[in-house]
């Protein structure tokens, strides 16, 4: 499988830009609200789970937070986006969904198959056997009737089934494995633990050079793992090592895309220098120009 491919292209980015103008120019990073409830690993709207067995588990409203800075950083806005569809054109076929679910390698396949199995008549389920196709073949859009596709999914994402799906789908292939990784690397920090969340849905989890293990490899191979280098600074190395694999990724296929999407990786190195460890909130950030709150 491919390197995931998560960041939107900058002018996208720019024209969603508007839908967080509610920022408030006096917010800052204050008055914590954090429930203290355990976060049990699901996303917003779903039903709970089990909590982080390394007890440093995400509360409910940490991960609230984690998920829209996910989404600032995927969609230009803190509103989580189950009905984005659009092709852009990076070989990927159509990028749709809550987490950027692509058409060109199987990983839109997959929501849709969860979705189809609850409900067997939804607007999507007759686009599976051109999924299946295009899947195989890793091409991009071609074979799928592309504006068909992209007005099922957005009638889709009205069905709260749907968005429990994307929900799920989130979770099992992005949040509970940088949730176990950050378990067995024994981070304590909300930061630490939603910037390998970040870090899992663009680069993905699994065993390529640019993915989130390989990432953690690097990073404790040159500061050593967090209980000797401490948390703190072994999340400033991983932002170095996670920044330059932007830039220089193993796969050519996502240089341009990834080297535009540095900034995400300096909007939260911008919050750990604010000193918001615990993502408290409401909080500011300004990511490839424009200012959001996360609350």
């Amino acid at each position: 499988m491919h390197t995931r491919i998560r960041h939107r292209r900058m002018l996208r980015m720019l024209r969603t830009a508007a839908l967080a103008l509610v920022v408030a120019a006096g917010a800052t990073a204050c008055g914590a609200d954090r429930s203290g409830t355990p976060d049990i690993g699901t996303s917003p709207g779903q039903p709970g789970a089990t909590a982080s067995a390394g007890g440093h588990a995400l509360t409910a409203d940490q991960r609230r937070r984690a998920d829209q800075l996910v989404s600032v950083f995927e969609n230009g806005t803190p509103e989580i986006q189950y009905g984005y569809a659009e092709n852009l054109h990076d070989g990927r076929g159509i990028t749709a969904g809550r987490a950027g679910f692509t058409t060109g390698d199987g990983d839109a396949l997959k929501v849709i198959r969860a979705y189809t199995r609850q409900v067997p008549g939804n607007p999507l389920a007759r686009f599976v056997p051109a999924l299946e196709r295009q899947a195989n073949e890793e091409a991009d859009a071609g074979g799928l009737p592309e504006a068909d596709y992209i007005a099922a999914w957005k009638q889709a994402a009205q069905d709260d089934r749907f968005r429990h799906v994307q929900d799920q789908q989130v979770d099992d292939r992005y949040y509970k494995p940088a949730r176990d990784q950050a378990d067995r690397l024994g981070l304590s920090t909300a930061l630490a633990r939603a910037e390998l969340y970040d870090a899992a849905i663009q680069h993905g989890t699994g065993s390529d050079a640019d993915a989130l293990p390989a990432l953690i490899e690097r990073t404790t191979d040159k500061v050593g793992a967090p209980s000797k280098a401490g948390e703190k600074e072994w999340l400033d190395a991983f932002f170095d090592v996670r920044t330059d694999d932007l830039t220089h990724p193993k796969n050519p296929d996502t240089a341009q895309e990834w080297r535009d999407s540095v900034d995400r990786v300096g909007a939260v190195r911008r919050i750990a220098r604010g000193g918001n460890y615990e993502l408290d909130g409401p909080f500011t950030i300004t990511a490839f120009g424009s200012r959001h709150t996360i609350r």
